[in-house]
């Protein structure tokens, strides 16, 4: 029989395991990392940026199977137009008219009073929005 094979045809011995054991452990302790520490997302600001005009012209559309008003952008990258309508913090009754991206967007909504009122927008649910004015009041929002 070759003489280098010979080692596979013998015994274990209590060596053998013992260095078989060494190395099984030396290769879990290598593929071991460190997990990196858990760190609390933080919220990041989202900000609206509308489309330019001569890209809201290009691909304006429409289409009354939907609720938006209009759409603008190109598939990934559409931005729609809504008129809403909610109620204010004290349960007034406010309506408006937003664009979103994803889930962000920026609008004006016209209280009782008619005053313009500017904010940024954020979907909280099917046809349900939160809009928040530079002040931080915060306005329910449904789509019309």
């Amino acid at each position: 029989m070759n003489a280098g094979l010979s080692m596979f045809n013998t015994k274990p011995t209590p060596m053998k395991n013992y260095c078989i054991y060494i190395m099984i452990m030396l290769f879990f302790l290598a593929a071991c990392k460190d997990s990196p520490e858990y760190t609390p997302k933080q919220e990041t600001e989202h900000h609206f940026v509308p489309h330019t005009d001569a890209v809201a012209k290009q691909t304006y559309h429409e289409d009354t199977t939907y609720k938006y008003e209009h759409r603008t952008g190109t598939s990934g990258d559409y931005q729609y137009n809504y008129d809403v309508s909610g109620t204010d913090g004290n349960g007034e009754e406010i309506t408006g008219n937003i664009s979103v991206q994803d889930k962000y967007g920026i609008g004006t909504l016209i209280d009782g009073a008619g005053n313009k009122i500017e904010v940024e927008t954020e979907w909280t649910g099917k046809g349900k929005l939160k809009a928040t004015d530079q002040d931080g009041n915060e306005y329910e929002l449904d789509v019309d």
